[in-house]
C-alpha cells in the first residue's frame, strides 16, 4: 500500500496545483500532509516515514550531483559568491541574535544557534526551481547556487562544532580528489551511452560522494556535489545530467512528501 498511496496522492495533488498555475512541488508538499492525515486509515505501513526518508535522501544526493555537473569550481569561489554568502550570514546572524535576546529573552547561546539556523536557505528547493526553469547555468542561477553552497558549508561546520563531531583524519585525503579527475573522465568515456551511464552517475553520487564522504565524517550532500563538480567540464556532463533527470525527479517527490508528512523541517532537511 505504500507505493499505491504515496504515488497516487503525489500525482493527483501535483496535477491539481498545476491547474492553479503553481509548481507541482507545492502539490507534493500538500500530498505529504494528506498522506500523514489519511494514510493510517488507508492502511499505510508504519515504516513509511523511514522509507520516504531514505528515498528523499537519494533524491537530494542526485539533485546536488546534477547541480555539480552544471557548475564550475571557479564559479563557487567568485568574489560575489563568497562575499554575498558571508555578508548575508554575518548580518542575518547578528540581527536574529539581537532580536531573540532582547525581544524573546533567550540566552545568548540559544539565540545564536537559532540565528545561525535561520540564516540558511534551502539549497534543495532553490536548486529544484532553478533546475526546472533550466536557469542553473545562467549567471544569476550560478551565483545563487554558489551562495547556497557556501551557506551549506558554513552550516555543516557550525553543526559539527556544536555537536562535537570531528571529521576523520582520513578526510584530509580528499584534498587530493582533483587528481582523480582524469580517471573519472576516462570512466565516463568508457561507460558508453546506455543504462550503464545512469548506473555510473548513481555510483558517483550515492556511493562515492554520498557514502564515501559520510564515512569520513563529512556531509554526503557535499560529497555528491563535489563528484558532480569533478565531471562538470567533461564534454558529456550534460548527457549524464539528462540521463539522471527522470530518476532524480522521482526520488525528489519522496523528499517533498517527507517534508509534508513531517511538518516544518529541521535545518539538516533544508541543506
Amino acid at each position: 500500500m505504500f507505493e499505491v498511496i504515496c504515488i497516487s496522492f503525489a500525482f493527483f495533488f501535483g496535477l491539481g496545483v498545476r491547474q492553479l498555475g503553481l509548481p507541482p512541488m507545492v502539490g507534493f508538499l500538500a500530498a505529504g500532509f494528506a498522506v500523514n492525515a489519511l494514510g493510517p486509515g488507508l492502511g499505510l505501513p508504519a515504516e513509511t516515514d523511514y522509507i520516504l526518508e531514505h528515498v528523499a535522501h537519494l533524491g537530494v544526493l542526485l539533485l546536488l550531483f546534477a547541480v555539480g555537473l552544471k557548475l564550475r569550481l571557479g564559479q563557487v569561489t567568485q568574489p560575489q559568491v563568497l562575499c554575498g554568502a558571508l555578508l548575508h550570514f554575518a548580518i542575518t546572524v547578528a540581527g536574529f541574535t539581537a532580536g531573540l535576546v532582547f525581544l524573546a529573552g533567550l540566552e545568548v547561546q540559544t539565540a545564536l544557534l537559532l540565528a545561525v539556523a535561520l540564516s540558511f536557505s534551502s539549497t534543495v528547493f532553490s536548486a529544484k526551481i532553478l533546475d526546472a526553469k533550466r536557469d542553473i547555468g545562467a549567471f544569476y542561477g550560478r551565483t545563487a547556487i554558489g551562495i547556497l553552497i557556501v551557506q551549506d558549508i558554513l552550516a555543516l561546520g557550525v553543526l559539527a562544532i556544536w555537536g562535537g563531531q570531528v571529521p576523520s583524519v582520513w578526510a584530509l585525503g580528499l584534498l587530493a580528489i582533483p587528481l582523480a579527475r582524469p580517471a573519472l573522465h576516462w570512466l565516463l568515456d568508457f561507460t558508453g551511452h546506455d543504462e550503464l551511464l545512469v548506473l555510473m552517475g548513481m555510483l558517483l553520487a550515492l556511493v562515492v560522494g554520498g557514502m564515501g564522504f559520510e564515512s569520513l565524517g563529512l556531509s554526503a550532500e557535499i560529497g555528491a556535489l563535489v563528484m558532480g563538480l569533478m565531471l562538470s567540464n567533461h564534454r558529456r556532463a550534460k548527457e549524464l545530467s539528462d540521463a539522471l533527470w527522470g530518476l532524480k525527479e522521482v526520488f525528489l517527490v519522496g523528499f517533498f512528501l517527507q517534508i509534508g508528512m513531517s511538518g516544518l523541517p529541521g535545518v539538516q532537511d533544508l541543506l
